[in-house]
């Protein structure tokens, strides 16, 4: 039995014989103190690769063979030692093997068939398609770890039969480089059964991803659109050209021989060069054809749930939305918002990232954790486009829409009731009111509003000079009007671009993110029985994939009573 010892396995002396470690996992090898030395000894042999014959005459006593015979089968059984004589595939030649050392040690302290990998290696057909800085590394690196058949070509891939007319060849592999400062046409069809490795190397950040039929072109192109709109704005995450394109390129040869040998293989993933220093992440690609439900298009008659569920704690709304703010891959990046005041309530900012450009959405609370939520939840209905609505569960997304639709009704169709200071109805109401006279030297009027549909109350908070400073639904006039009024304060406290943001929104339903799942049922009930809804029907479209996201995690989409 001829064997080899892999690359990477360390040894070491303990009392009850040798520990053994390779590849992150160790076990002892049980015997007297001197198996140690007797494996130290033949170190150079074993790693040259020699026999139990050889060891035989090296030690100088037939009396050794058994005790090294079942020392070589139990390192062979545990997959320190390589069994040459059952490999398929013999070592390359001693020139071959000095050339390709550091590709060869690597498969052979990782393969359970190295030199049959490295034969393929050897016969794989590499084609690099596009031009810059990453093409050239691309195939210099391919070449380095043994890829003979390895060329750029920027004028296409040439037929499967080019190489001497008679018998078709193995399409093998192509590289297909998108490059920011050297932009190409698209390559032409690839030979059936082509193997694709996608690199995006941009201004600021480079992507690298072996592609299949699940996780095809289009969502590596959206892939490499959400990172480049994660670097914008942020100077630390963009890494300098031409070296992140030459990294892409070397990275593109390393996913090429990982698709050769199924060694570290990450299917469904893409590597993102990002920061000066140049690190890279991994990250998901969805599987599946991408897309996702716009906001355009008709809207489908929804019946709204008889029953609803009481949301999670903000924290845990956090936790559970954490995809919707995970860098690169998120549709939502959570704002820098040090320099905006945090008192009497807490306001946050998040940018938008699917579109051309970010889109910032604001929301408030009484902590950290509550303007989180709302900030993220206004970002959905952004998202949503048009009639957007947003909430934690099902119930509390179609009453969101439906309150904005039959807020904006009423603002327009009935002038509204005078609500006093005793109509405030509470202590923390009247405090609010106080603080805005007191505090911000803003006097404001209260008007009072009845939805005849929900019996819920509509209140608007206006200052002296007819800015309207808030609007808020309430289950009562009390709970209404101390919600306008926290909304009135959260804006009296903002800076004028977080004003605008906060008036894009002329009817708030901030009461659903605390009112109880009673009222939610009482309110979703009265939509399908109240004759006063007039026959108009809840329509609705919920949005519930990105194509980098993937599942979104709230509920969201245009919401419409008609």
């Amino acid at each position: 039995m001829r064997v080899k010892l892999r690359p990477g396995t360390h040894f070491a002396p303990v009392r009850q014989g040798v520990h053994v470690a390779r590849g992150g996992e160790s076990f002892v090898l049980a015997g007297p103190p001197t198996l140690y030395t007797v494996l130290d000894s033949r170190l150079a042999e074993l790693s040259d690769g020699t026999d139990v014959d050889a060891l035989v005459v090296a030690f100088g006593s037939e009396s050794a063979r058994p005790v090294l015979d079942r020392i070589l089968r139990t390192l062979v059984d545990r997959d320190v030692l390589l069994d040459l004589d059952a490999l398929t595939t013999p070592a390359p030649d001693g020139a071959t093997a000095a050339r390709y050392a550091e590709t060869l040690a690597y498969l052979e302290a990782h393969s359970p068939d190295p030199y049959g990998d490295f034969a393929r290696l050897r016969g794989a057909r590499v084609r690099v398609l596009g031009s810059g800085p990453a093409a050239e590394p691309a195939v210099r690196s391919l070449r380095r770890h043994g890829v003979a058949d390895a060329v750029v070509r920027s004028d296409g891939f040439e037929s499967s039969d080019d190489a001497d007319g008679s018998e078709p060849v193995d399409p093998g592999w192509a590289v297909l480089i998108a490059d920011h400062e050297h932009p190409s046409g698209p390559p032409a069809a690839l030979p059936p059964g082509t193997r694709v490795v996608a690199v995006h190397a941009g201004e600021q950040v480079a992507l690298v991803a072996e592609l299949d039929d699940a996780t095809g072109t289009a969502a590596f192109e959206a892939a490499a659109h959400r990172a480049a709109a994660w670097v914008a704005g942020d100077p630390e995450a963009g890494a300098p050209r031409p070296l992140s394109a030459v990294l892409a390129g070397a990275l593109a040869a390393r996913a090429v021989l990982a698709g050769l040998t199924g060694l570290d293989r990450s299917p469904g993933t893409a590597t993102v060069i990002h920061g000066r220093q140049l690190r890279t992440s991994r990250i998901p690609l969805q599987d599946g054809p991408v897309g996702q439900d716009g906001p355009a298009g008709s809207l489908a008659a929804w019946t709204p749930p008889t029953e609803d569920v009481d949301p999670p704690a903000p924290h845990e709304l956090l936790t559970a939305w954490d995809p919707l703010t995970t860098r690169w891959v998120g549709l939502v990046r959570r704002g820098r918002d040090l320099d905006l005041d945090q008192l009497p309530f807490a306001l946050e900012t998040v940018e938008l990232l699917t579109g051309p450009a970010p889109t910032r959405a604001v929301g408030w609370g009484p902590d950290r954790t509550a303007a989180g939520v709302g900030a993220l939840l206004a970002a959905a209905r952004r998202l949503a486009g048009a009639d957007g609505a947003a909430g934690a569960t099902e119930g509390r997304w179609l009453l969101d829409g439906v309150l904005r639709q039959l807020g904006a009704e009423l603002l327009l169709g009935r002038p509204g009731d005078p609500l006093g200071w005793d109509g405030l109805g509470s202590t923390e109401g009247r405090t609010l009111f106080g603080l805005l006279e007191s505090w911000f030297d803003c006097t404001v009027e209260l008007t009072r509003r009845q939805c005849p549909v929900l019996d819920w109350s509509l209140v608007t908070v206006t200052e002296q000079d007819g800015t309207v400073a808030a609007t808020e639904w309430g289950e009562t006039p009390a709970a209404a009007a101390k919600a306008a009024l926290a909304a009135a304060v959260a804006r009296a406290q903002a800076d004028p671009e977080v004003r605008r943001l906060l008036a894009e929104h002329p009817v708030g339903t901030s009461v659903l993110e605390t009112c109880s799942v009673t009222a939610v049922r009482l309110a979703l009930s009265r939509l399908g029985t109240e004759p006063a809804v007039r026959g108009r029907t809840v329509r609705a479209r919920r949005l519930t994939n990105d194509p980098v996201t993937g599942q979104l995690p709230l509920h969201c989409g245009p919401v419409r009573l008609s």
